[in-house]
């Protein structure tokens, strides 16, 4: 017991019940204590809690900074934008045109630029809750932007925390952002960290891990995923699945092919088509689910849709030395077409075939996804292919259908909306000049659909068609339905262009 506690309890108690008795320190204090009257119980107190008290006040040591020392961070660095960029970065993080932001980003990346030091806690900030922008954001933080981020344990997507501190205590979220991490540098380390802790994790833990050996995703991963077939819930077991059928030579892809293939067969006339007759537990195994049943097309055909999406098209090409096109030409008149198609289709965006994504693209109009609860879209197509055979591709729907109403029953909406690639000025005159004729036109005097459709247009329209589309759509401002839609498609169409002219700069 300390000198102060000594004399808190004696108080507490009163002088006249328990006499002060201190255990006098062999210092200067304890010389002054032992010179005050004790046989003045009172006084003794007062006074020996007047001096401790002095005591503790004047006489305590400096507390040490046991903080390391920060490293100063590099001098060298990149450029950082202009000033104008900086006015075009501020309004994007304040909210506005904030979905502009990525093309920003890729463009300052492009330029070997970076952002200035002031909006560095914001960028990171918002890294931290957008996963999506952070590949993009990483190249532009400049060796400053390193440096402040390794200073906030919140902002550890840049640079990481402590390995296996993180991985043993750390949340989902940053074991997720570790695993990833070390996917990119080391994918077999990172495998076997995954591997280690496997039986430990719960099931949302399971799936959250697994999904991220999609980054890198290797033949050196197909022991653990067959592995993991056999796990106990049907949400991990399905992500594995879909993990082997990426690799065209798994032994998951070969299975499927040895159930698909004795079930078509192709000659001189036509595709003959073999339904399989059940789900076995092998097929449950392997990713088939019974439970996918549209009754559009039937139990039989619906397993058998969800086989031939496992199987990767190539396979069938070089089975009857076929194209593409000539493949898809040859179910024209098979009863089983839709299913055909959409089952090739949903293989093509798996295994990234940009042959049969052109053409499964040129039929588009004849076949749906999602048939049996797949996830997919016709645009995913498109984007199998390099900007250029893309453009090329949008461009020749255009021009094909130019004569129809352009909605969302046009051939190249679809394509169009969710490109996720700026459109050359063919595409982007081709466009506006529809777009224009169609909000004249009575049938789209209240297309909701096609007004929401307006703002993802000007994400990817060529900016310098901004006087163009001013002179085509200010006209049609009159109209109460499209006034304010027209104004923001000009103003983020504008304000693209300043952006990329003030970057460039």
């Amino acid at each position: 017991m300390n000198l102060w506690q000594e004399l808190v309890k004696t108080a507490i108690v009163g002088t006249e019940r328990q006499k002060l008795k201190l255990t006098l320190p062999d210092n200067k204090l304890g010389e002054v204590l032992s010179s005050l009257d004790s046989n003045d119980s009172e006084a003794y107190l007062l006074g020996a809690a007047g001096t401790i008290s002095s005591y503790q006040k004047a006489g305590q040591l400096p507390v040490k900074n046991k903080q390391t020392q920060l490293k100063p961070c590099e001098q060298n660095d990149l450029p950082c934008c202009t000033q104008f960029a900086q006015q075009h970065l501020s309004i994007m993080l304040a909210g506005e045109h904030s979905d502009i932001l990525p093309e920003w980003l890729t463009l300052a990346n492009k330029l070997r630029i970076r952002v200035p030091f002031k909006y560095l806690p914001d960028l990171l900030t918002l890294g931290r809750k957008k996963q999506e922008l952070r590949n993009l954001i990483l190249p532009v933080l400049g060796k400053r932007g390193l440096w402040l981020a390794a200073q906030n344990s919140e902002w550890n997507y840049v640079v990481g925390e402590n390995d296996r501190k993180t991985w043993e205590t750390g949340s989902l979220e940053a074991r997720q952002l570790l695993l990833r991490k070390l996917r990119l540098e080391d994918p077999k380390q990172a495998l076997e960290l995954l591997e280690k802790s496997w039986k430990k994790a719960n099931a949302q833990e399971k799936a959250t891990l697994l999904q991220v050996l999609q980054t890198g995703l290797s033949v050196n991963d197909q022991q653990f995923l067959e592995f993991v077939l056999d796990d106990r819930r049907k949400q991990v077991r399905d992500i594995a699945a879909q993990l082997l059928l990426q690799l065209p030579d798994s032994d998951l892809v070969k299975r499927m092919i040895e159930r698909v293939s004795p079930l078509i067969s192709l000659n001189a006339k036509a595709m003959e088509i073999r339904l399989p007759h059940n789900c076995t537990q092998d097929m449950t195994r392997d990713g088939i689910d019974q439970s996918r049943y549209n009754s559009g097309l039937g139990e039989k055909a619906s397993l058998f849709l969800q086989m031939l999406s496992c199987v990767p098209p190539s396979f069938w090409c070089n089975t009857w030395e076929k194209t593409p096109r000539e493949l898809v030409k040859a179910v024209n008149y098979n009863q089983w077409k839709k299913v055909l198609l959409e089952g090739w289709a949903v293989a093509a965006i798996r295994n990234q075939d940009d042959s049969w994504a052109i053409a499964l693209l040129e039929v588009s109009e004849q076949f749906q996804f999602g048939s049996v609860g797949v996830a997919m879209n016709k645009d995913e197509l498109l984007k199998i292919l390099p900007p250029e055979k893309a453009q090329s591709f949008v461009l020749d729907v255009l021009l094909e259908n130019q004569s129809k109403v352009f909605n969302q029953k046009h051939p190249a909406y679809e394509l169009l909306q969710n490109s996720g690639y700026a459109w050359n000025y063919e595409i982007s005159d081709r466009v506006l000049s529809m777009l224009v004729d169609s909000i004249k036109s009575n049938q789209n005097k209240s297309d909701w659909n096609l007004r929401s459709a307006l703002q993802s247009f000007a994400l990817y329209m060529e900016p310098c068609t901004i006087e163009q589309a001013t002179t085509l759509l200010s006209g049609l401002k009159e109209d109460q339905f499209w006034n304010k839609c027209i104004d923001e498609f000009l103003a983020k169409l504008r304000f693209r262009g300043e952006m990329q002219e003030a970057l460039k700069s």
